[in-house]
């Protein structure tokens, strides 16, 4: 009856470690690239706009956040920029207390 607990409890632990190996090995090559999105912005009256090129093998999101000073900051919606493409996206500084598009900045994830 000793022999096959011990056998039970090796072949969980067995389980267990093979489970945990594999959840690592899938999750490595999605981490291995990273954010490689090549991006530069720029301001054209209340509009900020952004504009992201992709080198890399796998599909990326960005957004573009307009600094909008008194007001309340804008967002874009999220672009997806599939390998060897380009995209690009604007958001608006608008409302009664807005000094305007005091800053651009490119959010990554979505």
């Amino acid at each position: 009856m000793k022999a096959l607990w011990k056998r039970a409890l090796v072949t969980s632990g067995a389980a267990i470690a093979l489970t945990g190996g594999v959840g690592l090995v899938t999750a490595a090559p999605a981490a291995a690239e990273g954010n490689v999105l090549q991006c530069h912005t720029w301001i054209a009256g209340d509009w900020g706009h952004g504009e992201c090129y992709n080198p890399g093998t796998q599909t990326h999101a960005f957004s573009v956040r307009a600094i909008c000073g008194w007001s309340v900051d804008s967002y874009s919606n999220w672009m997806y920029v599939t390998p060897g493409g380009t995209s690009s996206t604007a958001a608006r500084c608008s409302g009664p207390l807005t000094t305007g598009v005091g800053g651009v900045a490119i959010e990554y994830g979505g």
